[in-house]
């Protein structure tokens, strides 16, 4: 995904927070650094730079292709009711998915190229709760509901100096590793960074779809996105979150919040299991996703669309992005929550 989709995405996502009425300091917090949104969400691509390990997941069931016979590893086989056990809440490609004969076959991570993206994530947001905990005085002091003894007793003799309360994160640093957070978990649902078969040289063998096709479905997609000059919030435009993330442009595709299939509402799930586990879930979905969406080695999205029909392409986008945003706002809460409770 391009950095006007993952813009819009950080964004929606802190709406949802908002709208859900759960994490208000959050939000509050994460608001003060709109303007951050643009670059923050895609630092991953342009100064982490991790693309060709930290943000994919790419899996396949050709043994030839793993490395090594899996045909008979039954505990390789996720099926789509194991999916649906773990992975709670409204997911819609989770729902596409359903009957998929790939979800029947043992299917694995390439074990050297596979990429390790679920390690991202959980570091991420590990990395959060801790940046919470050493923030800046007074942020520590606010976010906090249960206050230790530390900032009750004798709280205005504590000082900035005094490591045990801020020994170095600013708001700002935390506030751009949760854009930075949303970065990882958006490209999880983008189907090809899980799919084994869109790796490798022309010439290798590994890969089975032209180079050309997936650039080509995040262009494709970043058409139907605001610009920079609405994304940029505080710098360039004076507008709401409400009004930026609904000035698509003519004709766009992305119908989340016009289409009531596609609606998030104002709730999103309560993960239970840790962000690694999560993520391998999601990530399996979308490799069964890129499975039954992209059957075939298409050129580009315009051959690809023309076989699957617009308005596939249109559903499947949508889905993607809906559940993207909902992954988003749940893993952002289970960071938050780690520190707060």
């Amino acid at each position: 995904m391009k950095q006007r989709a993952h813009a819009w995405v950080a964004l929606r996502a802190l709406k949802l927070l908002d709208d859900s009425g759960k994490a208000p300091k959050l939000v509050e917090l994460l608001s003060y650094y709109l303007s951050d949104v643009w670059e923050g969400a895609w630092l991953p691509d342009t100064l982490i730079v991790d693309m060709r390990y930290g943000h994919i997941f790419k899996m396949d069931s050709d043994p030839d292709i793993i490395g090594f016979d899996i045909i008979k590893e039954d505990r390789m086989k996720t099926s789509y009711t194991k999916l649906r056990s773990k992975l709670r809440g409204k997911r819609l490609c989770l729902e596409y998915i359903m009957g998929e004969p790939e979800l029947a076959k043992p299917y694995k991570v390439h074990p050297d190229k596979g990429g390790h993206l679920p390690n991202r994530v959980i570091a991420l947001s590990q990395t959060i709760g801790d940046m919470l905990k050493m923030s800046d005085y007074p942020l520590a002091f606010y976010a906090k509901e249960k206050k230790s003894s530390a900032y009750r007793d004798v709280l205005t003799e504590q000082t900035v100096k005094d490591l045990s309360l801020s020994p170095n994160f600013s708001a700002r640093q935390i506030a751009l590793t949760f854009f930075m957070l949303s970065h990882y978990i958006c490209d999880a649902y983008m189907p090809l960074h899980c799919d084994m078969r869109d790796y490798g040289g022309e010439e290798d063998k590994t890969r089975r779809l032209p180079r050309s096709l997936h650039p080509s479905i995040e262009e494709e997609w970043e058409r139907h996105f605001p610009e920079k000059e609405i994304l940029s919030i505080h710098e360039q435009t004076r507008q709401s979150i409400d009004e930026v993330i609904k000035s698509l442009p003519e004709g766009s595709i992305i119908k989340i919040d016009l289409n009531e299939e596609y609606s998030l509402k104002d709730k999103f799930p309560i993960i239970t299991q840790d962000e690694w586990q999560e993520m391998v879930y999601i990530a399996r979905v979308s490799y069964a996703f890129s499975r039954r969406w992209i059957p075939k080695p298409y050129r580009d999205v315009d051959a690809m669309i023309q076989d699957i029909r617009k308005e596939e392409f249109e559903k499947a986008t949508n889905y993607i992005f809906h559940d993207a945003v909902q992954s988003i706002t749940a893993i952002w809460y289970k960071a938050w929550r780690r520190f707060v409770v």
